[in-house]
């Protein structure tokens, strides 16, 4: 029988005096399979810490509800959330104008120990690493991801370009922010279901990872540490941390042991 083991971590890291991202790593009660979520807020006076604590409280909603049994119920139920967090961090920062156009990115997913469904807004990420194959990564919702596909810039320029914090789609933002989630339930090309099994490892992430550590990097530390998620947390943390933590970082790490 597989099972799913999971850790996560947070730090503000080396710039930052406060931490605007928040997570959510639970499971629903009495069943195998975990909701992970992590938001990175965007705002001044603290707005950003804000939307993130929105998100995620509206999130964790979800675990009082009956899980619901086939993938698209699920889809809609994750989905639906997506839109109810945004519509209630949109109506706090019209309530408060020192917190108008606050606003988080954020990625969550639906995991059993044989699958998982996923979905993100902005450039929160969800890798997925398949022992002896390249990792699947979500594709940003920024504008470096766009000038990626584009052909304008490379992977190498994405560290250092003036636009690199600039994302596509929110929660929350303000009134001519843009709102898409990703993956679409009938893309051919992105499924929104995907397989996994033992031996594979999930990060959620906030841009204070991955916009410093490399993909390589990462790679690296799930090959060495996968089947510790709670040591693969805290090494992630710190090598953000050694490579400037200029921003607040959080990751959650979901591995599927094999008990057999």
């Amino acid at each position: 029988m597989d099972k799913l083991v999971f850790a996560s971590k947070t730090d503000p890291g080396k710039v930052r005096h406060n931490n605007e991202d928040n997570y959510l790593l639970e499971s629903w009660s009495e069943t195998s399979t975990v909701l992970a979520v992590v938001a990175d807020g965007m705002g001044g006076h603290r707005g950003g810490e804000i939307a993130s604590k929105i998100a995620i409280e509206t999130f964790r909603e979800l675990l009082e509800t009956l899980l619901p049994e086939t993938h698209e119920e699920r889809y809609e139920l994750l989905l639906g959330c997506f839109y109810k967090a945004h519509e209630a961090i949109q109506e706090a920062g019209c309530e408060n104008m020192k917190l108008f156009g606050m606003g988080t990115t954020i990625v969550a997913a639906i995991i059993s120990p044989t699958e998982y469904i996923h979905l993100y807004a902005g450039d929160c990420r969800l890798y997925h690493f398949t022992p002896g194959n390249k990792p699947y990564i979500t594709a940003d919702h920024s504008v470096v991801q766009v000038l990626l596909e584009l052909g304008r810039i490379t992977e190498e320029d994405i560290p250092t370009h003036p636009m690199r914090s600039v994302v596509n789609s929110c929660l929350g933002g303000k009134g001519n922010s843009q709102f898409s989630v990703d993956p679409k339930w009938d893309s051919e090309d992105l499924p929104v279901v995907r397989k996994w099994s033992a031996g594979d490892v999930l990060l959620l992430c906030s841009d204070g990872l991955n916009g410093e550590v490399s993909n390589q990097e990462l790679t690296s530390l799930v090959q060495e540490l996968g089947e510790s998620p709670e040591k693969l947390t805290e090494e992630c943390v710190n090598k953000a941390l050694e490579h400037g933590g200029n921003d607040n970082i959080t990751v959650i790490a979901i591995a599927v042991l094999n008990e057999s």
